[in-house]
């Protein structure tokens, strides 16, 4: 049965990615969404990890639209894959320059590598921007030790990059920073994380480092987090519109089978599509003016702005969709119980709504946005 639901966002994965949507279509949704998933091997064989890497680099040159069209795509399809693969896609994206970049991304582009997202350390309350992970000087670079969780990718991973805060032994003084290191370095281990059920196919574990090795070139400066400097805000900015538009496609993926299975009244599918269609046109808009790599406190409160919208309306969404499929389908269903559960999941990445509600009145009251 064809509907017309999607319709763009098909025809850019079908334009960036040809078969990959198809591809995941053949694969039941219970082994996606399972620890031996392979759905991050299916996105890297019809060579997902190059989609935002510039052309120069041999990448795929999508747009921030495209990226948001692919990333509601993979929600639809697995919203373990799609989260996953939106931690690759913000990190190519706002990754600060360094020595090692331009090699690292055009080696992305070449080889489909993963890069991993470090920067959760698992504290409740914790702010992103005080790393507790630490880098101290040791010998031409910086020796790190800490722990990064939740931490997705964390198994097919060829690059982990990690928020650390580093120390000058000559002034005492401290700073934030990213490091870019190999999987395979001595000292990173991967560790389980939980026994929840829920994402299990985005490989979210513990990665511990111990006395890693990191040198000069692999370390980039991310500044003063207080001040919301050009590299934190493209990281915000580009995070929040992807991350939305994963979640939207997991409520997607429920309004889909509402109207395959032409469950509910016409006003109820409607409504269903209407409220997705809506959210994911205020994504666009908003990444549309977005100026990645430039210092852009008002495009960082907008992309908050939708994204917490989208919160709200996915959990609504997400919720109706599920009663409308029904209460068999509910139990026995991987489909229903997996997305609805993961739909949730938009509120527990940072920064939360309650914790960005201050910051975000100063801001509208016309003082400088300062993250949390």
């Amino acid at each position: 049965m064809s509907i017309n639901f999607m319709v763009d966002e098909l025809a850019t994965v079908e334009r960036l990615l040809p078969g990959l949507d198809q591809r995941l279509r053949e694969v039941p949704v219970a082994e996606l969404e399972s620890d031996k998933s392979p759905g991050l091997g299916i996105f890297r064989e019809f060579g997902g990890p190059a989609l935002m890497v510039p052309k120069e680099l041999g990448g795929l040159d999508a747009t921030l639209v495209d990226a948001l069209h692919v990333q509601r795509v993979l929600g639809a399809r697995s919203p373990s894959l799609s989260l996953a693969a939106n931690m690759h896609l913000c990190t190519v994206i706002a990754m600060p320059p360094c020595p090692a970049t331009e090699e690292l991304l055009g080696a992305v582009a070449k080889d489909n590598l993963y890069l991993a997202s470090g920067f959760g350390e698992g504290k409740p309350a914790a702010s992103i921007l005080e790393p507790l992970m630490k880098g101290e000087r040791h010998g031409d670079g910086w020796r790190l030790n800490g722990t990064k969780k939740p931490c997705s990718l964390s198994k097919s991973m060829d690059y982990l990059t990690a928020s650390v805060m580093l120390t000058f032994p000559d002034t005492g003084a401290t700073e934030m920073a990213l490091a870019i290191i190999p999987a395979d370095t001595e000292g990173i281990e991967v560790r389980p994380l939980g026994d929840s059920p829920v994402l299990l196919g985005s490989e979210t574990c513990e990665v511990v480092l111990a006395d890693v090795d990191v040198p000069d070139d692999y370390i980039s400066s991310l500044g003063d987090p207080q001040s919301l400097n050009a590299a934190l805000a493209t990281v915000f900015h580009v995070f929040e519109l992807l991350v939305s538009a994963s979640y939207v496609g997991a409520a997607s993926g429920l309004v889909e089978a509402v109207l395959r299975q032409r469950r509910g009244t016409a006003a109820e599918r409607m409504e269903l599509v209407g409220d997705l269609e809506t959210t994911m046109a205020s994504l666009e808009a908003v990444a549309r003016a977005a100026t990645p790599g430039g210092d852009d406190p008002l495009g960082v409160a907008r992309a908050l702005y939708v994204r917490y919208s989208a919160q709200r309306t996915v959990e609504r969404v997400a919720a109706h969709a599920t009663e409308l499929l029904g209460g068999t389908a509910y139990m026995i269903s991987g489909l229903s119980t997996t997305f609805f559960t993961s739909a949730r999941a938009l509120a527990f990445h940072p920064p939360a709504r309650s914790a960005m509600a201050e910051p975000l009145d100063r801001f509208i009251s016309g003082e400088p946005l300062v993250m949390p």
